[in-house]
């Protein structure tokens, strides 16, 4: 589990290296010292971290995380979209 911690009054909170590897974002084995990143606050106490990709920005609905929430979305739901029923 991260810490939240205080730079200069924004909330800074780190990615695990072993991350970062895992995504293919280390040059040689370090951090890259420009590497853009782009903060979605998706909703109370939810945010989206995207890191930019050769001026590409990864589409948040392509990633599996947000593909499995609306496929859980969508078999929660019967054909006209309205919650379904124990029965």
């Amino acid at each position: 589990m991260q810490t939240l911690q205080n730079k200069s009054g924004s909330g800074v909170v780190t990615l695990p290296k072993s991350f970062l590897q895992r995504d293919d974002v280390l040059d040689d084995g370090e951090i890259p010292n420009e590497q853009n990143l782009l903060v979605d606050r998706l909703g109370r106490r939810v945010y989206l971290v995207r890191l930019v990709d050769g001026g590409t920005i990864p589409e948040a609905e392509e990633s599996e995380a947000v593909q499995r929430i609306v496929a859980r979305k969508l078999m929660d739901q019967d054909a006209l979209g309205q919650p379904r029923t124990a029965d």
